[in-house]
């Protein structure tokens, strides 16, 4: 990650960044005034966030699985340092957890569970079908342990996903719901991306995390977006939502959040 390179996208993304007064798509307004900009001062969900607290006070040291650099490396983190730089902000978890609502979403996938954080936010609520999957054993296990411990149903699969996904999606059909944060490089991001393809609806979304991270993560955000099956991107620096529904005019925006 270059400090440099955010820095400059960043100044991008502010110098474009519009709000709800140039919205003309009526779904894209709607989705801006009641799922994007709810921010919240306090947690809504104070019991997660207190997990959050517990992991980042954390003095315990992982011997954690790295596939996200194209070989598979071991190196000791602190869980303190995985909770506090590693993990989405809690407004971002948030965000998830409204746009499920808003999307009616039941059948939810997310590439990169770490310590399970924002898998309990995409499991709030009833009648909910959560896969998530972790390449690392040891966050895979405190993650498990995280969902028992909250009484949430939630599949966990753990191995490198570059060979447990093709499996996974052998038996399935569409998802409404996919959220990619597994792997911050072109090649991993476009390949998840179209084997997802053939399992989404005219409703599902996307959401990719960290589309800003890095150059390989700027292109592949700007190839998915240019998809032919895409009609609207929606970039809020930190994140991108795709969407496919035929009824939409295909459009990109840049919103403030």
């Amino acid at each position: 990650m270059s400090k440099k390179h955010q820095l400059l996208s960043y100044i991008s993304y502010w110098l474009n960044e519009e709000n709800e007064h140039s919205l003309h798509s009526p779904f894209v307004y709607e989705l801006y005034k009641k799922v994007i900009i709810q921010k919240n001062n306090k947690p809504i969900y104070p019991n997660i966030e207190q997990i959050r607290y517990q992991f980042i006070q954390s003095k315990k040291v992982l011997n954690v699985q790295d596939f996200g650099s194209g070989e598979e490396r071991s190196s000791e983190r602190k869980i303190a340092d995985i909770a506090a730089k590693g993990l989405s902000r809690r407004k971002y978890s948030e965000l998830f957890e409204r746009l499920i609502h808003f999307l009616e979403a039941k059948k939810i996938v997310e590439l990169g569970t770490s310590l399970g954080i924002n898998t309990l936010y995409l499991a709030n609520g009833n009648n909910k079908e959560i896969t998530t999957f972790e390449g690392d054993p040891s966050l895979a296990a405190i993650a498990a342990a995280v969902f028992e411990g909250n009484d949430k149903n939630v599949n966990i699969i753990e191995g490198n996903i570059d060979k447990t996904l093709p499996t996974f999606l052998q038996k399935k059909e569409a998802f409404d719901f996919v959220l990619f944060d597994a792997n911050h490089r072109y090649a991993p991001t476009m390949d998840y991306f179209n084997q997802f393809l053939r399992h989404k609806h005219d409703t599902t979304c996307f959401v990719f995390d960290d589309i800003h991270f890095n150059e390989e993560m700027e292109s592949a955000w700007a190839k998915i977006k240019s998809h032919y099956e895409v009609t609207v991107s929606i970039d809020l620096f930190q994140v991108g939502l795709i969407f496919f529904n035929p009824e939409l005019r295909k459009q990109d925006y840049i919103l403030a959040f």
